[in-house]
C-alpha cells in the first residue's frame, strides 16, 4: 500500500505540474501536455435478507452488509498522442477487494499502445475485460451486477490488435486466460470484440474467448463464451435500453458425464427513462443457468448455480458528474439451491450509493 500510495502522490503532482507550467511548451512541459487523470469514487450503504452472510453472494458492487462502505475510489492517468496511448489505473475499496483475485489487487489496468496505421492499434498490459453488457459502476444504469455479468471475467493480460473505422471497430486479443492476470497453464487464450453501429441510436456487439482454462498439470478442457449485446440510446430520446445473451461451453465438464460437454447460458435486458435530465428510473430483469459449475463452480447439492432477477434503480444527477442511487433487487435460485438466510432460496436486496467522477 505505500508503494500505491506514493505512485499516487507522484502522479498527481506530475499533473498539477503540468498544468501550471503548460504555458512554455518547452522540452519536457511540451511533452507532459499528453497526459492527463481523472478520478471516481462512488460510496454506499447496502441490506438484505441473508442475515447469515456478511458478504452478498452473487453480486461484485456493493457487497459488504448492513454497514456505510466504500465500492471504490479509483484514479488513471492518461497518456495520448498520435502515435502513442497508455492508462494507468488504481483502485481502492471493496470493488477492488472482493473482485480482484491478483497479486496487486489495487492495480486495475495497466496498458500501452502504439498506432501502427490510421485506425490500427497494437496494445500490450493488463485490460478490463471485453467480455460482458456491464461493467466499471459509473457507466452502468444501476449499481450491481446481473447474474451473467458477475460470472463473466473482470479483468485479463495480453495483447490487443485493434482497428475502428466509420460504423465499425474490431478487436483481436491474445491472453494468459480466462479472469486471470498470471497464467495457470502453458496454453494462451483467444478473443474477440467486434461492434457495429447501426444508427445513432442502435449499436451491436459480438465478444467471445475461447482456450483452455484448466490449471497444470490437469488434462486441458476447451472452453467457449459467446456474448452478444444490443445497445439503445440517444441524447435526444429519453429511453435506453441494454440487451444481452451469452452462450458458454466447456469440454468433458458435464457432471452427469465427464466425457461430454457442458453448456451454460444467460440473459439480461435493462431499460432506463430518463424523467428529467436530473431524474431517471431503471428495470432490469435477468437469468442464467450453468448447472455443471463451469463458472460458477459447485453451489449446493452437487450443482451449479440457476437463478434469475428483477432490479429496480433510481437515480438522481445534482451534476453532471455526480449520481445518488436507489436500488432493490429480488434474486431467485433454483428450488433445490436453499443457500440464503432460514434455508430459502431468495433474498431481497437494497442499497443506496453516492458516486463522483473528474
Amino acid at each position: 500500500m505505500k508503494f500505491i500510495k506514493t505512485i499516487l502522490i507522484l502522479t498527481i503532482l506530475l499533473s498539477v505540474s503540468s498544468s501550471a507550467f503548460s504555458q512554455g511548451k518547452e522540452g519536457i512541459l511540451k511533452y507532459l501536455e499528453n497526459f492527463s487523470i481523472s478520478t471516481y469514487a462512488d460510496a454506499y450503504y447496502g441490506w438484505n435478507t441473508d442475515k447469515t452472510s456478511k458478504i452478498r453472494k452473487f453480486d461484485g458492487m456493493d457487497m459488504t452488509r448492513d454497514q456505510f462502505r466504500l465500492n471504490i475510489a479509483m484514479l488513471s492517468l492518461y497518456y495520448t498522442s498520435s502515435i502513442m496511448r497508455g492508462i494507468v489505473t488504481f483502485q481502492y475499496g471493496d470493488y477492488a477487494k472482493y473482485n480482484w483475485t491478483t497479486e496487486n489487487p489495487n492495480l486495475q489496468e495497466a496498458n500501452v499502445g502504439i498506432q501502427v496505421t490510421k485506425g490500427l492499434w497494437v496494445d500490450a498490459g493488463y485490460f478490463l475485460t471485453h467480455i460482458g453488457p456491464e461493467g466499471m459502476l459509473k457507466n452502468n444504469f444501476i449499481n450491481s451486477f446481473s447474474l451473467p455479468s458477475y460470472y463473466e471475467p473482470f479483468y485479463q493480460s495480453g495483447v490487443k490488435v485493434s482497428y475502428e473505422a466509420n460504423k465499425f471497430s474490431g478487436s483481436f486479443y491474445l491472453i494468459n486466460g480466462y479472469n486471470v492476470i498470471e497464467d495457470n497453464n502453458k496454453n494462451k487464450s483467444l478473443g474477440v470484440q467486434l461492434n457495429y453501429q447501426v444508427n445513432d441510436f442502435v449499436k451491436l456487439t459480438y465478444n467471445n474467448i475461447i482456450g483452455n482454462e484448466q490449471p497444470s498439470p490437469l488434462p486441458g478442457k476447451t472452453r467457449i463464451l459467446n456474448n452478444f449485446i444490443v445497445n439503445y440510446g440517444c441524447p435526444c430520446a429519453k429511453w435506453d435500453a441494454i440487451l444481452s445473451g451469452e452462450f458458454g461451453s466447456q469440454e468433458g465438464s458435464k457432471l452427469s458425464d465427464p466425457t461430454a460437454t457442458a453448456y451454460t447460458y444467460g440473459g439480461m435486458l435493462s431499460v432506463r427513462y430518463r424523467f428529467t435530465k436530473k431524474f431517471s428510473a431503471t428495470v432490469r430483469g435477468d437469468f442464467y443457468q450453468d448447472l455443471d459449475g463451469v463458472y460458477s463452480g459447485l453451489i449446493t447439492n452437487n450443482s451449479g448455480i440457476k437463478g434469475n432477477g428483477v432490479t429496480l434503480g433510481l437515480e438522481y444527477k445534482p451534476i453532471d458528474a455526480a449520481y445518488v442511487r436507489f436500488q432493490t433487487r429480488y434474486l431467485r435460485l433454483g428450488e433445490e439451491q436453499k443457500v440464503f438466510y432460514d434455508n430459502t432460496n431468495s433474498r431481497t436486496d437494497v442499497n443506496v450509493s453516492i458516486g463522483f467522477t473528474y
